[in-house]
């Protein structure tokens, strides 16, 4: 009888089976066959859970291959031969409003199914893309009818209210304006958040009146939030008005 309980004890165990965890690629960084793998972090280098990694054909229409990553911020899936390009976009909440972020790739290259590849995302709010553009949001400047100054001297200072979407803790911005493109002047690249906004005028040094543009009535400072221009865009703007 003893023997016996003792067999059946043996083969419980044997037909147990532990899921086996992902590889650690911080010592695992060559490619497979057949692969693609890599780790996504924050802003602080902090594991990112639950993320969708979308790895899409480079050639053929609408065919895609999925992996989400551990709590360890780990992904790793199989690909088909063929030309495929990996990108990461997460969705988050921040001060009442839903934004999404498309994550920094630590080598943005398409990579052949049959070599594998690890690409790593990390999430940036501001920098340069890959692909052209920033990780940062604009504020547009636009001047009231009239106004007697010159766009090119003006200059606004941003000061962050409260963290800035990923929870860090934001800088100061001063700049003058620049052509941030389709026709506004403005300042490009800014990490996205909850901004008081002061103005002034360079050539003599004078506070400027600011509003959220076609809003309200003008003050020394207003406080602005980065909306959506379009839907579905991770492009974000304040628009204000100075005068």
């Amino acid at each position: 009888m003893f023997l016996l309980i003792l067999l059946q004890a043996l083969l419980l165990t044997a037909c147990t089976k532990t899921e086996e965890p992902l590889p650690d690629i911080s010592t695992n960084t060559s490619p497979e066959k057949g692969v693609i793998k890599g780790r996504i972090t924050d802003s602080q280098g902090n594991p990112m859970a639950n993320a969708q990694v979308v790895i899409e054909h480079t050639v053929y229409y609408a065919s895609y291959v999925y992996a989400t990553s551990d709590a360890n911020g780990y992904y790793k899936t199989n690909v088909p031969n063929g030309s495929w390009k990996a990108s990461v976009q997460i969705q988050r909440n921040y001060q009442g409003q839903t934004y999404k972020f498309n994550l920094h790739p630590d080598n943005a290259e398409p990579f052949a199914g049959n070599t594998g590849a690890v690409r790593n995302f990390s999430w940036k709010l501001s920098g340069a893309k890959p692909e052209g553009g920033f990780y940062g949001s604009y504020v547009a400047v636009y001047p009231e009818p009239g106004a007697a100054f010159l766009m090119e001297d003006v200059e606004l200072t941003l000061t962050p209210e409260g963290p800035l979407a990923d929870g860090t803790t934001g800088k100061t911005i001063t700049k003058s304006l620049t052509d941030i493109g389709g026709g506004e002047d403005g300042i490009k690249d800014v990490p996205l958040g909850k901004y008081i906004i002061a103005a002034r005028n360079k050539a003599n040094s004078q506070l400027l009146q600011i509003r959220i543009r076609n809003t309200g009535t003008y003050n020394n400072k207003v406080t602005g939030i980065f909306k959506s221009g379009y839907t579905g865009s991770t492009s974000y703007q304040i628009v204000v008005q100075v005068k």
